[in-house]
C-alpha cells in the first residue's frame, strides 16, 4: 500500500508534527531567492522558502519541532561557504556574514533561555550517537539492493529517522523528512519502517498539493 503523502496542519488529538531535514534544505531557509541565479537554482530556493514559511507557521503555533542531525548542521554552513566562494550567490562578506549568524543563532541557544521555565526551542540537534552509527550500515546495505547511492549525511538522516521512532516514540506518521536528495526521497519509498521523505523542489512535493488544514471526513 502506498504512503500516505499528507500533512495535517494541526495533528488530531493536540499532537504534532516532527521534521527532520537535510543540510541543503536548511540551509535554504537562509538564502533568499534573489540571491540566486534567476531559472531553476532560484525556483527551487522558492520552493524549499515555501515549505519553512510552513513550518515556521507550525513553530509559532506549537504544532512542531524541528529535528537537525549534528553532522547536517556542520554540512549547512559548507553549503553556504560554497555559495560565497564558488557560486557567488552571497556576493559581499556582508552577505556570507549574515546568512552564517541567521544559522548560527537559530541552531544555538543562550545558558540563560536554556533554563528558563518557558523556553521555545526552534531547532532540535540530535547527536550522531552509537545507535545511529550502527543503523548506518544496514541502511547502506538496503539502499545499495535498490541501486541508490547516497551521501553519508544521509545515511545518518535515515538512521537518525529510525532513531527518533525506537528510542523517542515519535510515531512515524507524524515524522516528515525533507531532503533535496532525490535519491534519499527514493530509498525511503522502498523501506516501510522509514517515514515519508519530501523534496520541496519536486512538483508532487509542493506546499499547496502535501499540507492541508483538517483530515478528510
Amino acid at each position: 500500500m502506498a504512503k500516505t503523502r499528507k500533512i495535517d496542519r494541526t495533528p488530531a488529538n493536540r499532537r504534532r508534527n516532527y521534521f527532520l531535514v537535510d543540510a541543503s534544505f536548511l540551509a535554504n531557509n537562509y538564502i533568499q531567492p534573489p540571491m540566486a541565479p534567476a531559472g531553476r537554482e532560484r525556483l527551487r530556493i522558492e520552493a524549499c522558502q515555501e515549505w519553512w514559511q510552513e513550518i515556521h507557521c507550525q513553530l509559532d503555533a506549537g504544532t512542531v519541532r524541528v529535528y537537525v542531525p549534528d553532522i547536517c548542521i556542520a554540512e549547512s554552513f559548507k553549503v553556504l561557504a560554497k555559495k560565497y566562494y564558488t557560486q557567488h550567490w552571497l556576493q559581499t562578506p556582508a552577505a556570507f556574514s549574515g546568512v552564517r549568524r541567521r544559522l548560527a543563532r537559530d541552531i544555538t541557544m543562550p545558558t540563560k533561555l536554556l533554563k528558563a521555565q518557558r523556553r521555545t526551542v526552534r531547532f532540535h540537534d540530535v547527536s550522531t550517537s552509537r545507535d545511529i552509527i550502527i543503523a548506518v550500515d544496514r541502511f547502506y546495505e538496503l539502499f545499495m539492493k535498490s541501486d541508490l547511492a547516497v551521501s553519508l549525511p544521509d545515511f545518518i538522516i535515515v538512521s537518525t529517522a529510525k532513531y527518533l521512532i525506537d528510542f523517542f516514540d515519535v510515531p512515524k506518521n507524524l515524522l516528515h523528512i525533507v531532503t533535496l536528495d532525490r535519491n534519499l526521497r527514493a530509498g525511503t519509498k522502498k523501506i516501510p519502517e522509514l517515514p515519508n521523505a519530501y523534496d520541496p523542489t519536486e512538483a508532487p512535493d509542493a506546499v499547496a498539493k502535501v499540507f492541508r488544514d483538517a483530515p478528510p471526513a
